[in-house]
Protein backbone atom coordinates (compact mmCIF):
# COMPACT_ATOMS: atom_id res chain seq x y z
CA UNK A 1 0.00 0.00 0.00
CA UNK A 2 2.57 2.92 -1.25
CA UNK A 3 3.11 4.65 -4.46
CA UNK A 4 7.41 5.11 -5.74
CA UNK A 5 8.39 6.15 -8.46
CA UNK A 6 11.45 6.37 -10.46
CA UNK A 7 12.80 8.61 -13.33
CA UNK A 8 15.20 9.63 -15.20
CA UNK A 9 15.86 12.27 -17.69
CA UNK A 10 18.79 14.25 -18.94
CA UNK A 11 21.68 13.91 -16.37
CA UNK A 12 19.37 13.22 -12.97
CA UNK A 13 17.47 10.63 -11.52
CA UNK A 14 14.64 11.31 -9.31
CA UNK A 15 12.93 8.86 -6.92
CA UNK A 16 9.96 9.83 -4.88
CA UNK A 17 7.09 7.98 -2.20
CA UNK A 18 4.00 9.39 -0.38
CA UNK A 19 4.11 9.18 2.87
CA UNK A 20 1.63 7.09 4.57
CA UNK A 21 1.51 3.43 6.30
CA UNK A 22 -1.00 1.21 6.57
CA UNK A 23 -1.05 -1.09 9.51
CA UNK A 24 -4.49 -3.28 8.87
CA UNK A 25 -7.33 -1.18 8.39
CA UNK A 26 -5.19 1.49 10.21
CA UNK A 27 -3.73 4.51 8.15
CA UNK A 28 -0.85 6.06 9.59
CA UNK A 29 -0.29 9.55 7.78
CA UNK A 30 2.90 11.44 7.91
CA UNK A 31 2.64 14.00 10.84
CA UNK A 32 2.08 10.78 13.36
CA UNK A 33 5.40 9.69 12.10
CA UNK A 34 8.93 11.07 12.98
CA UNK A 35 10.34 9.86 9.34
CA UNK A 36 7.95 8.86 7.50
CA UNK A 37 9.87 8.22 4.42
CA UNK A 38 9.42 5.23 2.68
CA UNK A 39 13.45 5.80 0.79
CA UNK A 40 16.42 5.17 2.41
CA UNK A 41 20.10 6.19 1.14
CA UNK A 42 22.87 3.64 1.00
CA UNK A 43 26.54 4.93 -0.61
CA UNK A 44 25.38 7.12 -3.68
CA UNK A 45 22.17 4.83 -4.03
CA UNK A 46 18.49 5.71 -3.27
CA UNK A 47 16.30 2.64 -2.04
CA UNK A 48 12.23 2.32 -2.04
CA UNK A 49 10.46 -0.75 -1.05
CA UNK A 50 6.98 -1.77 -1.20
CA UNK A 51 4.86 -4.16 1.15
CA UNK A 52 6.11 -4.77 4.57
CA UNK A 53 7.35 -1.67 6.38
CA UNK A 54 9.95 -4.21 7.74
CA UNK A 55 11.58 -4.20 4.63
CA UNK A 56 13.70 -0.69 4.81
CA UNK A 57 14.99 -1.48 7.92
CA UNK A 58 16.27 -5.06 7.25
CA UNK A 59 18.00 -3.93 3.55
CA UNK A 60 19.65 -0.96 5.97
CA UNK A 61 20.46 -3.08 8.30
CA UNK A 62 22.09 -5.85 6.08
CA UNK A 63 23.67 -3.26 3.64
CA UNK A 64 25.38 -1.85 6.45
CA UNK A 65 26.44 -4.92 8.00
CA UNK A 66 27.78 -6.25 4.73
CA UNK A 67 28.42 -3.54 2.36
CA UNK A 68 31.00 -5.77 0.45
CA UNK A 69 27.68 -7.74 -0.59
CA UNK A 70 26.19 -4.63 -2.01
CA UNK A 71 26.50 -3.91 -5.63
CA UNK A 72 23.68 -1.53 -7.07
CA UNK A 73 24.94 -0.09 -10.31
CA UNK A 74 24.02 -2.52 -12.77
CA UNK A 75 21.00 -5.59 -12.87
CA UNK A 76 23.48 -7.73 -12.58
CA UNK A 77 25.34 -6.90 -9.76
CA UNK A 78 21.86 -5.92 -7.97
CA UNK A 79 20.88 -9.54 -9.21
CA UNK A 80 24.01 -11.12 -7.13
CA UNK A 81 23.76 -8.47 -4.41
CA UNK A 82 19.63 -9.89 -3.61
CA UNK A 83 20.31 -13.36 -4.54
CA UNK A 84 23.43 -13.14 -1.93
CA UNK A 85 21.24 -11.48 0.38
CA UNK A 86 18.15 -13.99 -0.06
CA UNK A 87 19.93 -16.46 2.30
CA UNK A 88 20.61 -14.26 4.48
CA UNK A 89 17.39 -13.30 5.00
CA UNK A 90 15.96 -16.60 5.96
CA UNK A 91 18.62 -17.20 8.43
CA UNK A 92 19.37 -14.04 10.21
CA UNK A 93 16.09 -12.26 9.71
CA UNK A 94 13.85 -14.74 9.66
CA UNK A 95 12.41 -14.09 6.28
CA UNK A 96 9.24 -16.09 5.70
CA UNK A 97 9.44 -16.75 1.38
CA UNK A 98 6.86 -19.15 1.14
CA UNK A 99 4.10 -16.99 -0.53
CA UNK A 100 2.67 -19.65 -2.93
CA UNK A 101 3.76 -23.29 -3.91
CA UNK A 102 3.08 -22.49 -7.89
CA UNK A 103 6.19 -20.05 -7.34
CA UNK A 104 9.27 -20.42 -9.56
CA UNK A 105 11.89 -19.47 -6.79
CA UNK A 106 11.49 -18.79 -3.35
CA UNK A 107 10.36 -15.03 -3.10
CA UNK A 108 12.01 -11.74 -1.15
CA UNK A 109 8.00 -10.92 -1.02
CA UNK A 110 9.83 -7.45 -1.83
CA UNK A 111 9.46 -5.03 -4.51
CA UNK A 112 11.88 -1.92 -4.66
CA UNK A 113 13.25 0.73 -7.02
CA UNK A 114 16.93 1.91 -6.91
CA UNK A 115 17.56 5.81 -8.22
CA UNK A 116 21.56 5.51 -8.72
CA UNK A 117 24.67 7.83 -10.37
CA UNK A 118 24.36 4.44 -13.15
CA UNK A 119 20.70 4.91 -13.58
CA UNK A 120 17.36 3.65 -11.99
CA UNK A 121 16.04 -0.16 -11.41
CA UNK A 122 13.42 -2.12 -9.95
CA UNK A 123 13.40 -5.66 -8.49
CA UNK A 124 10.56 -8.25 -8.45
CA UNK A 125 10.00 -10.56 -5.59
CA UNK A 126 11.49 -13.29 -7.67
CA UNK A 127 14.69 -11.25 -7.98
CA UNK A 128 14.55 -10.19 -11.56
CA UNK A 129 16.23 -6.80 -12.01
CA UNK A 130 15.58 -4.15 -14.61
CA UNK A 131 17.01 -1.03 -15.65
CA UNK A 132 14.57 1.86 -16.75
CA UNK A 133 15.35 4.43 -19.30
CA UNK A 134 12.66 6.72 -18.58
CA UNK A 135 9.94 5.74 -15.26
CA UNK A 136 8.47 3.40 -13.63
CA UNK A 137 6.13 3.08 -10.73
CA UNK A 138 5.67 0.20 -7.92
CA UNK A 139 3.13 -0.31 -4.99
CA UNK A 140 -0.80 0.17 -4.91
CA UNK A 141 -1.10 3.63 -6.92
CA UNK A 142 1.37 2.32 -8.94
CA UNK A 143 -1.12 2.10 -12.42
CA UNK A 144 -2.09 5.81 -11.20
CA UNK A 145 1.56 7.09 -11.23
CA UNK A 146 1.95 5.56 -14.34
CA UNK A 147 -0.46 7.25 -16.60
CA UNK A 148 0.38 10.67 -14.63
CA UNK A 149 4.25 10.32 -15.87
CA UNK A 150 3.93 8.90 -19.13
CA UNK A 151 1.50 12.48 -19.59
CA UNK A 152 4.47 14.23 -17.83
CA UNK A 153 7.08 12.80 -19.70
CA UNK A 154 6.77 14.48 -22.44
CA UNK A 155 5.78 17.85 -21.26
CA UNK A 156 8.87 18.75 -18.39
CA UNK A 157 12.21 18.26 -18.05
CA UNK A 158 12.28 18.51 -14.23
CA UNK A 159 12.14 15.13 -13.31
CA UNK A 160 10.98 15.86 -9.76
CA UNK A 161 8.23 17.67 -11.52
CA UNK A 162 7.46 14.24 -13.76
CA UNK A 163 8.10 12.25 -10.10
CA UNK A 164 5.83 14.46 -8.07
CA UNK A 165 3.03 14.05 -10.51
CA UNK A 166 2.93 10.02 -10.48
CA UNK A 167 2.91 10.53 -6.55
CA UNK A 168 0.21 12.61 -6.38
CA UNK A 169 -1.70 10.97 -8.90
CA UNK A 170 -0.67 7.31 -6.59
CA UNK A 171 -2.11 9.87 -3.45
CA UNK A 172 -5.13 10.80 -5.01
CA UNK A 173 -6.76 7.99 -6.40
CA UNK A 174 -5.19 5.08 -4.15
CA UNK A 175 -6.59 4.89 -0.79
CA UNK A 176 -3.43 3.20 0.42
CA UNK A 177 -1.41 6.39 -0.34
CA UNK A 178 -1.20 9.65 0.26
CA UNK A 179 0.86 13.58 0.48
CA UNK A 180 3.10 14.59 1.40
CA UNK A 181 5.08 13.47 -0.80
CA UNK A 182 9.49 13.21 -0.61
CA UNK A 183 11.90 13.12 -3.34
CA UNK A 184 15.15 12.67 -3.52
CA UNK A 185 17.78 13.01 -7.16
CA UNK A 186 20.87 12.27 -7.75
CA UNK A 187 23.10 13.26 -10.77
CA UNK A 188 23.98 10.38 -12.74
CA UNK A 189 27.33 9.83 -14.11
CA UNK A 190 28.22 9.85 -17.86
CA UNK A 191 28.66 6.80 -19.58
CA UNK A 192 31.77 5.62 -21.50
Amino acid sequence: MSTIVVVRKGRVACIACDTMATIGALKQKAHYVEVPDKIFRFQDAFIGTVGYAVHNAVLHSYFSRHPENVTLDSPAGIFETWRVMHKVLRDEYHLNPRKDSEDAYETTRMTALLATPRGIFGITPSRDVEAFPRFWAIGSGADFALGAMFVMYQRSDDVEEIARAGVEAGAEFDDGSDVPVVVHQVELLRSG
